[in-house]
């Protein structure tokens, strides 16, 4: 599995689920996947996706995870014990070749916003890292310490 945790996202997601959880907790969403790198072809990677994204939602949050969360001054109790009970739905989103003939794929993500929220960066991640153990089998590491050095100045 890619993400193991659910954590493995951005802290500005548990702000902004809290917000949710405490102001617009009956609001329905749409997120569309859009890939904005001409020439890529997603299609041969959607059962890979949609295997990562089944496990993905198999998750729940660990007590140490949510003792990590209830540690921050900003994260109130509530929330913490709502994500104590949370766990991602495979029926809020949709993996699909498109039908263009373009090499893209269709991600949508509909439903509750409190319960969608939490998939937009994991499944970039679980795209994003399909994708490229698939098309750079050997990383280049020279490269990438090449480009840590030349920031690190």
């Amino acid at each position: 599995m890619i993400i193991t945790s659910l954590l493995d996202t951005d802290l500005y997601k548990f702000t902004m689920m809290q917000v949710v959880l405490h102001h617009f907790p009956s609001a329905q969403v749409e997120y569309r996947f859009k890939c904005r790198n001409e020439g890529v072809d997603l299609r041969p990677y959607v059962g890979a996706i949609q295997e990562e994204i089944r496990g993905l939602c198999s998750l729940r949050f660990r007590q140490r995870e949510l003792d990590y969360l209830r540690g921050f001054r900003f994260v109130k109790s509530d929330f913490v014990d709502f994500l104590g009970l949370f766990q991602m739905n495979a029926k809020y989103i949709s993996v699909a070749p498109s039908p263009k003939d373009n090499g893209e794929i269709d991600i949508v993500i509909r439903g509750p916003w409190l319960h969608t929220i939490l998939f937009e960066i994991q499944v970039l991640a679980i795209v994003n890292e399909i994708y490229f153990r698939e098309t750079v089998r050997l990383p280049d590491y020279a490269e990438g310490a090449a480009g840590s050095t030349r920031r690190s100045r």
